[in-house]
This record gives structure tokens, C-alpha cells and sequence, in this order.
């Protein structure tokens, strides 16, 4: 039993620590012209959208605009929005598992 309640204490920890490390993003609400960047800060990664639904890791048939190779060289990538962006954009990484660990997101332009 013992055993047990230490696997669950470890469990817990575990997750309690990653929540408590994970990474906090500013977004400054901008109007249509404004720029989306993705930066890699380290690893292998890309920008892929999606036509959804929401943590959909199927790369898009129509959305062309907002997408980024993996392994850009400079790590940056930048994205206009303009006034004929789609509403609500859906994107991951299309990276070996990157998408089914919850590397995706959603872009709203309002």
C-alpha cells in the first residue's frame, strides 16, 4: 500500500511542478495589418494550420498564409494578419508528437 501512496505522491508532485513552470504568454491585441511571431527559443519545431476542430493535428487544405517549415534557420517566423485572415485559425507543430502533447493553438482575429 505504501507503494502506492508513493506513486501517487510522485504523480502528483509531477504535475503540480510542470503547472507551476509552465511559461506565461503576453498577447497585445492589435487591429488587421498586425504581425503574429513565432520565435524557437530551442528543438525542432514548425507552424501548421489546421481547419479544426480545435486541437485537430490534420494539416489544412485551405489556410496557405500562416504556415512555417520546421527548422527555419533563423527560428523566427512572422505572420501578417490582414482583413481576409480567417476568423479563428487553428495551428500546431507538425513535429513527431508535438501536436498529441499539446503543442497547437488557436489564433482569433475579432
Amino acid at each position: 500500500m505504501s507503494r502506492l501512496n508513493f506513486k501517487l505522491l510522485t504523480l502528483l508532485l509531477v504535475t503540480f511542478v510542470t503547472i507551476i513552470s509552465a511559461d506565461v504568454f503576453t498577447v497585445h491585441v492589435g487591429k488587421d495589418g498586425g504581425n503574429v511571431q513565432f520565435v524557437w527559443d530551442n528543438g525542432t519545431h514548425s507552424v501548421t494550420p489546421s481547419d479544426g476542430p480545435e486541437g485537430s493535428c490534420t494539416p489544412s487544405q485551405n489556410i496557405t498564409e500562416i504556415q512555417a517549415p520546421t527548422n527555419k534557420p533563423d527560428r523566427n517566423v512572422t505572420f501578417t494578419i490582414k482583413e481576409d485572415t480567417p476568423s479563428t485559425i487553428f495551428y500546431f507543430c507538425r513535429v513527431a508528437h508535438h501536436c498529441a502533447d499539446g503543442m497547437l493553438g488557436t489564433l482569433v482575429r475579432a
